[in-house]
């Protein structure tokens, strides 16, 4: 039978493609964090386009060393958890988690040509390595939460991404279950690609719709600073006593500058550390002490919720409710009712 594409062959080496693309663009950002990223998005679009190969025919014509493709799946799990645990600070890896791939290709090579024989036992491998690693990832998330404006963003992307992993191991695992079974159809043949093309789709949609997503990570901003790590550690903590015994949040027409004036430094330096030490915008900064405030007086007084938005520095009833619920999740009234002690 001559080698030939279908449909869903065709789609999927679409799919592929596009996901290699994304790989390059994730590279070129030349952030450690983005290309552990790529590096996850490749190896995804690799073994999909050697799922093609096979499912067309043309791995009876080409190379049979190709076929070590199917030993990618033993990067998913670490590059995967790499990811989650990398931050704008430092890239998070350890290449031990390596060892099941290295070891998988040599198998493979010293096998030629490769048989069929332990094909169960190293599907069974798979299956439990991306099980694994979707424990271990959301373990990791589950002791590394962040409730703060920036942290609580990269927190819920993290977790999206754990969720698109998951998928992708649980079809892994169905794919398996049907074939011992004797339940496989040439439908079904094709899910492990679909949960990969939904997993590289997923990943392009949310990183170029949403920038900030792919440049969570990022610390080209403030390279050229002349603001050492121990220099900004010495801020950050004045920052924070400033905010937490003279309570300057609490003027409503507080700026930047005014910060700065207070503390001496340049308005520049104030920024940088905000962003670098707390990861948040000045404003968001700022807010999540007035919200702090706020939440313990919706709690403990019957004040009206204007009272407690100027209490608190706000300047208006808006821009305390944009605030309170963009750091809480509810509305003001909301948060006090939920707290509310039971008559």
């Amino acid at each position: 039978m001559e080698p030939s594409f279908n449909s869903w062959t065709i789609i999927f080496l679409i799919a592929a493609m596009q996901g290699v693309f994304l790989s390059v663009l994730l590279f070129a950002r030349r952030s450690q964090t983005n290309s552990l990223l790529g590096a996850l998005i490749l190896s995804f679009s690799m073994c999909m386009i050697y799922y093609v190969i096979f499912w067309t025919g043309y791995f009876r014509v080409l190379p049979w060393q190709l076929g070590a493709a199917q030993g990618l799946t033993f990067l998913f799990g670490p590059l995967t958890y790499f990811y989650l645990r990398s931050d704008r600070r430092s890239s998070y890896i350890q290449y031990w988690h390596f060892i099941p791939f290295a070891l998988y290709v040599l198998h493979f090579m010293a096998d030629a040509p490769p048989r069929l024989i332990n094909g169960f036992v190293i599907a069974m491998v798979q299956v439990l390595h991306l099980a694994a690693y979707t424990t271990a990832i959301f373990l990791w998330l589950s002791q590394n939460k962040g409730y703060s404006n920036g942290a609580l963003r990269q927190y819920r992307w993290r977790k999206k991404v754990a969720w698109a992993f998951t998928g992708y191991s649980a079809s892994f695992l169905l794919y398996y279950v049907m074939v011992w079974t004797g339940l496989l159809q040439i439908e079904y043949d094709y899910m492990i690609s679909l949960a990969s093309s939904f997993f590289i789709y997923f990943i392009g949609y949310h990183g170029f719709q949403k920038q900030e997503v792919l440049k969570m990570n990022e610390s080209t901003r403030y390279d050229r600073s002349a603001l050492n790590e121990s220099a900004s550690h010495s801020i950050a903590k004045r920052l924070r006593e400033l905010m937490e015994i003279e309570k300057i949040y609490l003027q409503s027409s507080l700026k930047l500058q005014d910060v700065a004036d207070k503390l001496e430094l340049q308005p520049h330096h104030i920024s940088q550390v905000i962003n670098e030490q707390e990861e948040k915008h000045f404003s968001d900064f700022i807010n999540t002490y007035r919200i702090a405030d706020a939440k313990r007086l919706l709690i403990g007084s019957d004040h009206k919720i204007i009272h407690v938005a100027y209490d608190t520095g706000f300047n208006n009833k808006a821009s305390f409710n944009n605030a309170f619920k963009k750091h809480t999740g509810m509305s003001p009234s909301e948060y006090r009712e939920f707290h509310a002690v039971p008559a």
